[in-house]
């Protein structure tokens, strides 16, 4: 199964693309998910979750690493939360590299996609960011996203005023239960902006699909688990 994992540079940045592609169906789901270096055992675990639980599901998972996390995946420039380490505001940097390399590169050969962004913790708020950033997403995991961060929640109103679309949406937030458990006031609002998050985007879609799941643990329980059941609740719930 490993062998079916490709590693490629595309553009300066290492990039790890699986496809289980068994049949041909209207649309082929694409994910894009944002990893840290060094990544293929956790997208392996993610892919053999997948595997196991819906063996007859076709799909592409195309990961790519960030090497500066704190900036490929914050929105804007933010003072840091924890640690000395501030966010550098690169997210629009990131996008327009998906937008012109990563994507093309991916569907080149692929006839209809529908795209989902994923990521878990900063890159889940960047996941959050690009869906509603643009409509060439069908919809985006977030899993324990870092949706504390300072103007999301303005962020998120404001683009759901004005982004709507007649497709169906596929929304999956997830967090775990004692996330928000934590002394620092900061990062302690992520639970109660979460909710505000997923029932705004509830609100402005009539024809979206979305669930917010509570998993059990803090931050650091599986998060490749986490990452699977969400892109595991798309793949059964996606219309094609």
């Amino acid at each position: 199964m490993k062998n079916d994992l490709i590693t490629v540079t595309i553009y300066n940045r290492k990039c790890h693309i699986y496809k289980n592609q068994k049949k041909q169906n209207k649309k082929l789901p694409v994910f894009y998910w944002g990893v840290g270096e060094e990544s293929q055992e956790s997208i392996m675990t993610v892919v053999s979750y997948l595997r196991g639980h819906l063996p007859e599901a076709h799909f592409i998972l195309a990961a790519y690493e960030s090497q500066n996390w704190n900036d490929d995946f914050s929105p804007w420039v933010a003072e840091p939360v924890f640690g000395k380490d501030g966010f550098g505001g690169n997210a629009e940097h990131t996008l327009k590299w998906l937008n012109a390399y990563y994507i093309p590169y991916v569907e080149e050969k692929e006839c209809e996609i529908a795209r989902f962004s994923v990521g878990y913790s900063l890159a889940g708020l960047f996941s959050l960011w690009v869906y509603c950033a643009c409509n060439a997403f069908s919809g985006m995991v977030s899993c324990s996203g870092s949706l504390w961060y300072e103007g999301v929640l303005d962020y998120v109103q404001k683009k759901t005023e004005v982004v709507l679309s007649p497709d169906t949406k596929y929304v999956y937030l997830s967090l775990g239960d004692k996330e928000e458990q934590t002394k620092n006031k900061k990062i302690a609002v992520v639970g109660d902006n979460t909710k505000r998050i997923y029932k705004r985007l509830c609100e402005c879609q009539e024809n979206m699909q979305g669930i917010l799941e509570w998993n059990h643990g803090g931050h650091f329980s599986e998060p490749d688990i986490r990452i699977a059941k969400g892109i595991y609740w798309i793949l059964k719930h996606f219309d094609v």
